[in-house]
């Protein structure tokens, strides 16, 4: 292995190591987030602001126009530019700020409820703060900063739960749900600019064209994907009521949400390193395949637990009276299995420049999500989360992996059997729980949600045991870990 390769396995390693700690904190306060915001807000509170949820979020997919990611990818880039950029994303994100503001009684009138003009106004406060902190993030994602990114993050879900819990305690209702994002965002945006003590220059709006390209491909593709990710709160929301929106949210706040934020800052890892050796195939395509097992193997089993036991699992997290969130669950869950992986292909086409083909797949991935959302809305919230699973295995998996073969150099086998391996494991380990004695998953909640767990790890360690490509991911990242610990 060469000195080169070493140093950016350290670098790995210890960004690795840094960003796990820190989302395992912010996993933690979220699920605290979670079930105490349940306990001390009512269903209806959840889904009014989960109505807006989706207007703010596609107005926001213009805030910085994907030129953050340019500012990470591109092997070199001058001060103008950067300058160049931070202007462009500031005034983008004071655009999106004032055009939700303009939004706000449009809101209110689609939703027949005047309170949603006050929480779209409040809503749109962290995509001003957001834009503003784009180039300082950007600049510590570019320069490896993995120990100040980690401190950052870890504040800001800390300031945002402890503002979102003290305006519930207050009495404040729906309205702590949009204070906590806007007090993480004052944060965000503080510890960046400390951070990197980056100033400004000259407002420019000039960009070169080739930044311009791959950011709008990129911005393309954020906004495609929107449907996807908010489509369904929409339906559901202007369909089936705030009550059965606010049980579809926890559902999916407590299982699809924990994969994203797994997911963003691991990205942040990725993205920089993959980009600093893109020309470089094989060792592109090895750190990729060893990260997604590494990554499958953590998370896959823990959420084919979650779906097994979601009865237990929702009882003791929300308590009797949210159970009706146990079905959306269980399908939610039945479609994270394949997230967790299908989620990082984005690194494929960010790294390589390829983000055309990534807006070209997001538009098919956008629009067969969609048609699912359509055709399982007349069964609510549960035919909802049902067909977005089914058509995710049927109609989007495939295509992806055809495209990831396409684009290289990680081929659609190597996608298909890190994909394929952990569901294959997950669905053993279903038919394995459902025949274990009743009297020992009946004791209690928490006996049968441990006991799930238990066995879906140990199904999943003996799958990746046995076959030889999963094998040599494990016995690379164990080298690699005792390599940089002596």
């Amino acid at each position: 292995m060469t000195a080169e390769a070493q140093q950016l396995g350290r670098i790995a390693l210890r960004g690795g190591a840094l960003t796990a700690a820190a989302q395992a904190i912010k996993i933690g306060i979220q699920f605290v987030s979670v079930v105490v915001l349940a306990r001390m807000l009512a269903p209806e509170d959840f889904g009014l602001v989960a109505s807006v949820g989706p207007i703010v979020a596609f107005v926001g997919l213009f805030q910085n126009l994907g030129l953050q990611q340019a500012v990470i990818q591109r092997p070199e880039i001058s001060r103008q530019q950067l300058n160049q950029v931070f202007w462009i994303s500031a005034l983008a994100g004071l655009i999106c700020t004032i055009v939700i503001a303009a939004l706000s009684p449009a809101v209110s009138a689609f939703y027949a409820d005047g309170r949603m003009t006050g929480i779209t106004l409040a809503a749109a406060t962290p995509l001003l703060l957001g834009s503003l902190a784009a180039l300082p993030l950007a600049l510590m994602n570019r320069n490896l900063q993995f120990g100040q990114l980690a401190i950052n993050d870890v504040a800001t879900a800390l300031a945002g739960l402890g503002a979102a819990i003290a305006a519930a305690y207050a009495g404040l209702g729906y309205w702590s749900l949009v204070i906590g994002p806007a007090a993480g965002a004052v944060v965000t945006l503080a510890g960046a600019w400390l951070a990197t003590r980056w100033k400004p220059g000259r407002p420019s709006i000039k960009v070169e064209r080739e930044i311009l390209s791959f950011g709008a491909n990129l911005t393309g593709f954020n906004l495609v994907n929107f449907f996807s990710r908010n489509l369904d709160n929409i339906l559901i929301g202007k369909f089936s009521g705030p009550v059965e929106l606010g049980y579809y949210d926890r559902a999916y706040k407590l299982l699809l949400f924990p994969l994203q934020n797994i997911n963003q800052p691991l990205s942040r890892l990725m993205v920089p390193l993959l980009s600093r050796i893109q020309d470089d195939k094989p060792r592109f395509r090895e750190l990729y395949l060893r990260t997604n097992w590494l990554l499958a193997f953590i998370t896959v089993p823990g959420i084919a637990a979650l779906t097994i036991a979601a009865e237990p699992v929702v009882s003791i997290l929300f308590g009797e009276r949210w159970l009706g969130v146990a079905p959306i669950f269980a399908w939610l869950g039945i479609a994270g299995l394949m997230q967790p992986v299908s989620s990082t292909t984005g690194w494929i086409f960010i790294c390589q420049g390829k983000t055309g083909t990534m807006f070209r797949w997001g538009v098919y991935s956008a629009l067969t999500t969609a048609l699912s959302f359509a055709a399982g809305l007349k069964w609510g919230a549960v035919g909802v989360a049902a067909a977005y699973a089914i058509s995710g295995y049927a109609l989007r998996l495939p295509v992806l992996a055809v495209m990831i073969g396409r684009t290289g150099p990680v081929t659609a086998l190597d996608f298909l059997m890190v994909q394929g391996l952990l569901i294959i494991a997950a669905a053993m380990t279903w038919l394995a729980y459902d025949h274990l004695p009743a009297a020992l998953i009946a004791q209690s909640n928490i006996v049968a949600a441990i006991t799930a767990a238990a066995l879906s790890y140990a199904v999943a360690l003996a799958f990746m045991v046995a076959v030889p490509q999963s094998r040599r991911a494990l016995v690379a990242t164990w080298k690699t870990i005792a390599r940089n610990i002596r």
